[in-house]
């Protein structure tokens, strides 16, 4: 399986798609899972050396990478970015913490007009904790508890199904990548729903996780969805 993915990384990202099986990584969970040997072993067959994505050596790269819920797109991201000294992100935490925003402020996922105005105010920034890009708004990022509450993973869906929040987001995480650069990054792992159709259609990488239903659901289950 590893030659076949490790040739699709030589071809430009404009003309392909790539798919990988995320089978090949034997645990799944926090990021240190991740880090255990085999798995690092596992990276080495997949992606090669860091600099198999900059052949030259200087030009900043954009990798987008999508899957469904429970295929291992953030342990994947993350261990990518880490990898190869790239910036990270994660589109769904971006979605997350605008639920969180609007919940404490009272605005529901169904007054829309109330959600339009709200964006036109609000001025988005990044704070970089490590090499993980954070969005923020007047200086403050929500920590995890907050943004993987019940009352989160209840409403974020609904608010996300919303036109102009999605709109808000893709024109936020589309500045990343000049972000990261700014902040002395050589290239940013940005992973989550639509990243790789709607977000970063023309990223030079983009792989698209898959991963058994059954394997999917044991998965949600142990984060408790």
């Amino acid at each position: 399986m590893c030659l076949p993915l490790l040739l699709l990384l030589l071809v430009p990202a404009k003309f392909l798609s790539a798919a990988i099986d995320y089978g090949a990584f034997t645990t799944y969970g926090s990021f240190e899972d991740l880090r255990l040997e085999h798995e690092l072993q596992v990276m080495d067959e997949l992606f090669g050396a860091p600099n198999r994505l900059t052949p030259n050596g200087s030009d900043f790269v954009t990798v987008a990478i999508d899957g469904a819920a429970g295929s291992g797109k953030t342990s994947t991201a993350k261990a990518l970015a880490e990898r190869c000294g790239f910036a990270f992100a994660s589109t769904g935490e971006h979605y997350r913490v605008l639920a969180r925003l609007f919940i404490d402020e009272g605005i529901g996922a169904a007054d829309e007009a109330a959600m339009a105005r709200r964006l036109i105010a609000l001025r988005p920034s990044t704070i970089f904790t490590g090499n993980c890009a954070h969005i923020a708004f007047s200086g403050r990022i929500y920590g995890e508890d907050r943004l993987r509450s019940a009352e989160v993973n209840g409403a974020v869906s609904k608010y996300a199904a919303v036109a102009a929040l999605r709109n808000f987001l893709c024109s936020y995480q589309r500045q990343l990548p000049a972000i990261a650069m700014a902040a002395g990054f050589r290239g940013i792992v940005l992973e989550g729903r639509d990243v790789t159709s709607v977000v970063f259609p023309d990223a030079d990488l983009r792989a698209y996780l898959h991963v058994d239903v059954d394997e999917r659901k044991r998965r949600r289950a142990g984060e408790g969805l």
